[in-house]
């Protein structure tokens, strides 16, 4: 199902509009047209979880941005039965298909944009109401078919659209990481972490990003990977860390460091954490060229499985001493990964970046994110996602430790 434009699209789904009045006009076909993929990850939902929310990853993988940015989800082969879909934020779905918009309308050259949709399952698919492990609410639920269109002809359609199976199946952790571009300078100042400006060769910055336990059991512990795109570097060495030689790689092991399901994160005033964010500091090489550097993934994994949430909740208050851990199975591996782009601006005027203080051995670590996040209702996370993915507490527009 490959729409040649953003349409066709509409015609199919036979909607008159999305989102806001006038925001997709007919299409204004660009002298060079942008290059999009699209990926999607994170199906799988645990059995004793109510449901997570999948993603999408935006990709423009030219050197043109790419306007008039139209994404579709097509849920005619979805069993809603057992698993539906919330489209708050894009317009209602017709005939099988909801056509949504992003931010701003457009994806730079080189971006990688996460774009989220919650799955959930329904009356009929949750445990105690006809369903439960072995019965009607577990097992296959059919497929979801997400597709990109924008402006213009893309020049490689065969990437424009992604089958992905839904399935409700599995017990235990099941870990997301979400990784958007790094796209601005930062600063450090009293352990704080600021985003602002342009990020010019020499300058330095932070990745950030964000995990989450969508699953029905707490993870004990976490093993974090961080690879950088080819020209940036890792600013300074964390305790409990390990880095290869070049000091572009690193993985951090942290057995006592877990999280509880978003499930059961209901109390705002507790340490328990279904979410924590975090930033490794970095530096771009003084002689590279401006432009989008590709090639930078997260990778997150479960040590071990919890039973209950107190492993979680001894390790909320600071980070443990790094020591070998036993990996556990996570429910859905698909979204364990999230790749990243560093795009570096040209230098206009004073050059490089200047330097960032040291910040200690537990810099990596932003916060705990809890209910205000990820319980209560998720409006909020969602509807950022909806546009272009952020990943901060709702509040703030960039990070801060």
């Amino acid at each position: 199902m490959i729409f040649r434009n953003r349409a066709a699209a509409f015609a199919a789904a036979g909607a008159a509009g999305v989102i806001a009045a006038g925001a997709f006009a007919a299409p204004a076909f660009a002298a060079t047209s942008a290059d999009l993929a699209i990926k999607a990850s994170g199906t799988t939902i645990a059995v004793g979880a109510p449901g997570k929310n999948a993603t999408v990853s935006l990709i423009n993988k030219s050197d043109v941005d790419a306007k008039g940015i139209l994404v579709g989800l097509d849920i005619s082969k979805l069993d809603t039965k057992l698993v539906d879909i919330d489209e708050s934020g894009c317009n209602r779905r017709e005939d099988g298909i909801i056509l949504c918009g992003i931010e701003g309308d457009t994806i730079p050259a080189g971006a990688d944009i996460d774009w989220a949709f919650p799955l959930s399952r329904t009356l009929e698919g949750l445990p105690g109401d006809g369903g439960g492990e072995g019965g009607t609410g577990t097992g296959p639920a059919g497929s979801i078919t997400a597709f990109i269109l924008h402006d213009g002809e893309d020049p490689d359609e065969s990437n424009n659209e992604v089958t992905v199976d839904v399935k409700v199946e599995g017990t235990g952790p099941d870990l997301a990481v979400f990784a958007p571009d790094v796209d601005q300078a930062a600063t450090v100042v009293n352990g704080n972490i600021k985003f602002s400006g342009a990020l010019n060769p020499g300058g330095k910055s932070g990745v950030y990003y964000r995990i989450e336990n969508h699953g029905d059991a707490a993870a004990a512990g976490l093993k974090i990977s961080v690879k950088l795109p080819k020209g940036v570097t890792f600013t300074e060495v964390e305790e409990n860390c390990e880095y290869n030689a070049s000091k572009t790689s690193l993985v951090c092991n942290y057995e006592n460091f877990g999280l509880i399901p978003a499930k059961d994160d209901t109390n705002a005033n507790d340490k328990l954490f279904s979410g924590y964010g975090f930033f490794n500091l970095i530096t771009v090489g003084e002689n590279v060229k401006p432009g989008s550097l590709t090639g930078g993934t997260v990778t997150v994994e479960p040590l071990a499985a919890a039973t209950t949430p107190s492993i979680a909740k001894e390790a909320a208050p600071a980070l443990p001493k790094n020591i070998a851990g036993v990996q556990a199975k996570d429910v859905d591996a698909t979204d364990n990964s999230d790749d990243f782009a560093v795009v570096v601006a040209k230098a206009t005027g004073g050059g490089g970046g200047g330097g960032l203080p040291v910040t200690g051995p537990q810099a990596g670590l932003i916060g705990g994110i809890g209910v205000a996040v990820l319980a209560a209702g998720g409006a909020m996370f969602v509807m950022a996602r909806r546009r272009r993915v952020v990943l901060v507490i709702p509040g703030d527009e960039k990070p801060t430790a």
